[in-house]
């Protein structure tokens, strides 16, 4: 079976109920298991060019670089997988167009982007992120939040100067402290963990996360849990009838089977020795 017959997806994206264009862009390669979303910022249209790029450059990146990666190998510098490391460079590329474009065009100055990159490749996930979009993993009906959002808010937190719930009531959720294309470079965090049987993996712009409760998202994946479409459905519907003040993005993934590669021929040459 193909990767994608053994990972179920839905992506869809919405304008929400307070602006007049969608900044936000979510993509996926079935094929590879490649997922990505990022939530565009900037005047005009600026912010939508920018998401653009960032999709686009990972999905060019990764397809061009595939089939000479050496897949399931791990840095033993970084400790990170190959893959893991090829989603940084399609990130880091990304975030050079598009720095590049913003200082070449007077219309684009100061656009800027999100982005959440997820590769699920050998029963695992390899994840790349900048900004305060999301990624969440659902299993055995519960939600948890794998990425930390690079926010005000959340360096205030981790920083002791808050708690959550003081931050929460004090702080501007929305100010990020990291973004692709806004300043020269760019740190690109990633995150490595298992994927088992039945997880389902929710990659969220702020404009769900905003408006939307964890406790209320998860109940929603554990009733639609069986048909992802609906479930993306549903999402979008809260976001917008609790006042759609942003873009609102989704991107679901259901494991519905193993998609372990198998061991190489050598590792079980080495069971006979």
């Amino acid at each position: 079976m193909a990767l994608k017959e053994k990972v179920a997806t839905a992506l869809l994206s919405d304008v929400g109920r307070m602006r007049n264009n969608n900044e936000d862009a979510v993509e996926q390669d079935g094929d590879l298991g490649l997922l990505v979303l990022a939530d565009g910022m900037g005047g005009y249209n600026a912010g939508e060019i920018a998401s653009g790029i960032a999709t686009t450059t990972v999905l060019d990146v990764v397809r061009r670089e595939w089939k000479d990666l050496k897949r399931g190998e791990v840095d033993p510098g970084s400790g990170y997988s190959a893959e893991a490391l090829l989603l940084r460079k399609a990130v880091e590329s990304a975030h050079q167009t598009i720095y590049q474009v913003a200082q070449s065009q007077p219309q684009c100055a100061g656009m800027g982007t999100t982005i959440v990159t997820c590769l699920m490749h050998d029963d695992r996930m390899s994840i790349a992120y900048v900004g305060d979009s999301r990624l969440y993993r659902f299993r055995d009906r519960k939600l948890e939040q794998i990425t930390r959002d690079h926010s005000l808010l959340e360096e205030l937190v981790a920083r002791g100067h808050y708690t959550r719930e003081d931050a929460q009531r004090l702080v501007r959720k929305n100010i990020v402290t990291r973004a692709l294309g806004v300043e020269p470079d760019v740190t690109v965090d990633l995150i490595e963990d298992m994927v088992e049987v039945g997880d389902i993996v929710l990659i969220a712009s702020d404009g769900l996360t905003d408006m939307v409760s964890d406790e209320k998202i998860g109940l929603t994946l554990a009733k639609l849990a069986d048909n992802l479409d609906s479930a993306a459905e549903e999402l979008i519907r809260l976001a917008n009838e609790a006042g759609g003040k942003d873009n609102v993005s989704v991107v679901l993934a259901r494991a519905d089977a193993s998609f372990a590669r198998g061991r190489r021929w050598y590792e079980r040459l080495m069971e006979w020795f």
